[in-house]
């Protein structure tokens, strides 16, 4: 069960392990670790740090569905939204669920009374051996905490650093799983294509991915270069 705490949230339908391209390998191994612990009895905490567009919300999402498929209760917050009226309380009692994901939660920091409630949040989740994961922009050492409970809580939890993708081939294979996993093929050509011409930033790539499901459904075709050439007109050989 995924609980939607603010009720306009869901998971994307493209949010999985399996769509998400681990290009170092020690970012393989923490994530092979946290589905390893997300499948077990004994939960654990995880912090997920790098710069907008690493695929941060896409691995909360991602463990969220994990926890979902297997009828455990998961919730995801966006702690940077503003349009959502969260308070400190809202992390209360959530220490009981199988697995929490708080996005953005860097910006709660240097806030006593969100330090206070994150701090009995991850000692209580451990208590109950259910599992945490943080993600946000910077690195958990270059916080400015408040409470000392909080710095001391932190201690147990596991901070793996995501990095954007570089490498041509990557970006390829990412846009391929994200594409076969709503329903059409995307050509190596095609993959080629889109990163030489258009971008080789994958929050970028995955905008013209959107632009081009919609074409295939439109035209009723399966994707080809010239499809995409005269969908994206503005790009150029």
């Amino acid at each position: 069960m995924f609980v939607q705490m603010p009720l306009k949230m869901g998971l994307r339908d493209d949010a999985s392990f399996e769509t998400f391209v681990a290009e170092q390998e020690s970012v393989a191994v923490a994530l092979n670790a946290l589905q390893t612990t997300l499948s077990g009895v004994r939960g654990g905490a995880f912090y997920l740090c790098g710069e907008a567009g690493v695929g941060k919300t896409h691995v909360l999402q991602a463990a969220c569905r994990f926890v979902t498929e297997r009828n455990q209760a998961s919730v995801y917050l966006p702690m940077g939204d503003e349009s959502l009226p969260l308070i400190p309380d809202v992390l209360h009692g959530l220490e009981q669920t199988t697995l929490v994901c708080l996005d953005d939660v860097d910006v709660i920091i240097g806030k006593k009374h969100w330090e206070a409630a994150l701090a009995n949040l991850i000692v209580k989740s451990n208590v109950q051996g259910n599992t945490l994961i943080f993600a946000g922009s910077t690195h958990i050492s270059h916080w400015n905490i408040v409470l000392p409970d909080l710095a001391k809580a932190l201690v147990s939890v596991l901070p793996v650093e995501l990095l954007p993708l570089a490498d041509t081939g990557e970006l390829i294979v990412a846009l391929q799983r994200h594409s076969r996993k709503r329903g059409f093929e995307l050509p190596h050509n095609v993959g080629e294509y889109l990163v030489k011409h258009c971008s080789q930033k994958l929050p970028d790539l995955m905008e013209l991915l959107n632009v081009l499901e919609e074409a295939t459904l439109v035209e009723k075709r399966r994707l080809t270069l010239s499809l995409v050439k005269s969908v994206l007109p503005h790009t150029v050989d």
